[in-house]
C-alpha cells in the first residue's frame, strides 16, 4: 500500500516550501549530471513550473519515484539533453507507461526492484563492522 504522505499531492498541500526545495535540488542534480551550470534564477523559474506540473499531472506519484524517472530518462536519452518542460514530461510519461505495462503483464515494476535493492543495501551496510584505518 502506498504511503500517501510521500505523494506529491500531499506534499503540495502540506509542505509546499519543502516540495519546492526538494524539486530545486532535484533539477540542480540533473544539471550537474549534464555538466551544465544554469543561473540560479533560471532554476528557480523552472522549479516553479516543475512543481506545478507535478501537482497537476503526476500528483499521485511519490517524489522519489519522480527522481528515479528523471535519472532513468537522462541515462536512456541520447545527447543533447536539456532540462526543460518537454524533457521532464517525456521522462516521467515514459517511466509511467513502462511501469503500467509491467503491472498489466504481472511483471515486477522497475521502481519496486530499485527500492528493494536500496533497502537490502542499507541493511547490509548497517551490519558491517567499521574499522578505523590509520592513527
Amino acid at each position: 500500500m502506498k504511503d500517501k504522505t510521500k505523494q506529491i499531492w500531499y506534499l503540495y498541500k502540506n509542505d509546499l516550501k519543502q516540495l519546492k526545495n526538494d524539486c530545486y535540488n532535484m533539477l540542480q542534480e540533473l544539471f550537474i549530471q549534464l555538466g551544465q551550470k544554469p543561473e540560479s534564477e533560471m532554476v528557480v523559474i523552472l522549479t516553479n513550473t516543475f512543481v506545478d506540473d507535478l501537482a497537476t499531472k503526476y500528483s499521485s506519484m511519490e517524489l522519489e519515484m519522480v527522481k528515479y524517472a528523471l535519472n532513468k530518462g537522462l541515462r536512456e536519452t541520447d545527447p543533447p539533453v536539456f532540462i526543460n518542460v518537454p524533457t521532464w514530461n517525456k521522462f516521467i510519461r515514459d517511466f509511467k507507461k513502462s511501469e503500467q505495462i509491467k503491472r498489466q503483464t504481472n511483471q515486477i515494476e522497475e521502481y519496486s526492484i530499485y527500492k528493494k535493492r536500496l533497502e537490502t543495501m542499507g541493511k547490509q551496510l548497517q551490519n558491517r563492522e567499521v574499522k578505523k584505518i590509520g592513527k
